[in-house]
């Protein structure tokens, strides 16, 4: 479903509701009413914003933010002033996806690049058997291939788990932490995508070692020790807290497809 067929869909959910319960203006749906709209003051959050939530009718997760729609603080979702019946598919990220700024598919992978310039450690989690196991690894992007490369000490759990369902998910993550103190900001990747495992008798083994850029030890040694790990990258999620100052959504979505 387009962003313009949702947007459309909710205006008419909207004004169905307001012939049912009478106004939604009172309800503080709408900022050009004339009626002050009356909440509860909660205060500031992670961002020093103050908030007040003003109560508003129940959406469903695939609804967007209709024009005309109250104005509200950086960082407030929209599960604060609705009740809102989430799924699979629209989810909290994808409500910040679909109802602020989105920058184009090829200035988020431009992000994406900066934020991995080289050798960088990486959180993955694969799964077997609907049991998760998540391991630490360094992870390698190929920015012209757009892809990303993991060596992997033969026999691990996780090329086992891979080599039975491909599906694989990781994050890298940086920014303030409670014990850290600094600024609080926030970067990170969230990708998540299929991996295939390249064994060194495979003849793009080597080229592949070539652009992981091997430190610890000689390619002769690697050939015997380990498995790579191609992951082609499906969607992207490109986290970043200071998108918000210039009212674009905090979360971007890059799509191998680019859609």
């Amino acid at each position: 479903m387009s962003k313009r067929t949702r947007a459309i869909g909710l205006m008419v959910t909207l004004a169905a509701l307001a012939l049912l319960s009478g106004s939604l203006i009172q309800a503080g749906m709408h900022k050009d009413s004339g009626t002050k709209a009356k909440g509860m003051d909660v205060g500031p959050g992670e961002m020093g914003f103050s908030a007040t939530i003003i109560p508003g009718p129940p959406l469903s997760g695939d609804q967007m933010r209709p024009d005309g729609h109250l104005d509200y603080p950086r960082g407030m979702t929209c599960a604060e002033c609705h009740d809102v019946a989430f799924d699979g598919i629209t989810s909290a990220t994808m409500q910040f996806v679909n109802n602020f700024g989105e920058l184009e598919q090829a200035e988020i992978w431009s992000r994406i690049v900066e934020f991995l310039p080289g050798r960088e450690r990486f959180a993955i989690a694969t799964v077997q058997d609907g049991m998760p196991i998540a391991t630490t690894v360094d992870m390698v992007l190929d920015p012209e291939e757009r892809v990303l490369f993991v060596v992997s000490e033969k026999g691990t759990e996780k090329l086992m788990q891979l080599r039975k369902n491909p599906n694989i998910s990781a994050v890298r993550f940086k920014g303030w932490t409670v014990a850290d103190g600094g600024k609080k900001e926030w970067i990170s990747v969230q990708i998540r995508g299929t991996a295939e495992i390249i064994k060194s008798d495979d003849d793009r083994f080597m080229g592949f070692l070539e652009k992981y850029n091997l430190v610890r030890m000689t390619p002769e040694r690697a050939v015997r020790r380990f498995d790579l790990i191609r992951v082609t990258p499906e969607q992207i999620y490109y986290f970043n807290t200071n998108l918000g100052a210039s009212k674009k959504s905090v979360y971007q979505l890059w799509q191998r497809d680019g859609a």
